[in-house]
Order: structure tokens, then sequence, then C-alpha cells
């Protein structure tokens, strides 16, 4: 889902008619300067979720992730529902999270929204870079 900023997000869910959690996975991107390119690594710090309700603003997620690390500088945003209408529980949101992580760390992130510390989108590609020890197993993405 995409939005504008975290807000809009935050209504898109709420008038979805679903009862929906909002997943967080808070990340540390190190961008570089690689010839005409600007590349980087992504190092996932941790995650959270929360019920997508009216009133959540992006100044108290990320009060509560600054006290949780202040090292992060991009918020991936998914959402979760379920198809009975409920709002998933606690540990589907635990699975959902261990999910996107693995995504994050492969590139694969079409599907989620990437915030700044401001609650601003963010456009970022990826492709998955080569490793160097190969028996370490996946490679980080790199990020442009």
């Amino acid at each position: 889902m995409s939005a504008d900023n975290f807000e809009e997000l935050v209504s898109k869910c709420v008038l979805s008619g679903f009862p929906q959690r909002l997943l967080y996975v808070f990340v540390r991107a190190a961008f570089m300067d690689e010839g005409d390119e600007e590349a980087g690594v992504v190092q996932v710090l941790f995650d959270a979720h929360q019920p997508a309700q009216p009133g959540l603003n992006f100044a108290d997620v990320r009060t509560t992730a600054d006290a949780q690390s202040p090292d992060w500088n991009i918020i991936v945003v998914g959402s979760a529902k379920n198809s009975d209408a409920s709002r998933p529980s606690d540990e589907q949101a635990t699975a959902f999270l261990a999910d996107m992580r693995e995504k994050i760390l492969v590139g694969d992130i079409a599907d989620f929204s990437l915030l700044d510390r401001d609650g601003q989108p963010l456009e970022i590609e990826t492709e998955i870079g080569e490793h160097d020890d190969p028996g370490h197993g996946q490679s980080p993405p790199l990020v442009h």
C-alpha cells in the first residue's frame, strides 16, 4: 500500500473496512557513492506491530522506536489483514514480520512503504549484491 505520508497510510488502512495491523521493520541503511550510482547496504535493527486505528501518528511511532534504538533511518511499513475480517493476532503479526524481514534482506520491498525518520515516503530501488563469502548465506541487498 502506498501513501504520501504515514498518516495517509493509516487512514487507508482504517477506511479499508478490514481491521488491520501495521507492521514496521526499522532498518539502518548506509549509502555510498559508487561512480555514477549511489549504493548502500541495509541492516535490519528491530521490528514492531500495532493495530491500525484512527489518530495513530508517526511522531508516536518514532518516539517508541527511538526508545528501542535511535540508529534507524528508514522504516519499512506493511499492513496485515485476515480474509475473515478479523484483526491479525500478535502471533500472526510476528510471522508476517519474519517474512517481511526476509524479503527486506533480499531486496524484495515492492509491497511495502518506505519512510524516512520524518514519516515521508522514500523511493529506493534494490538489487541483490554479490557476497564475498559464499558460505555466509544471503547477501545483503544493495540499495540505489
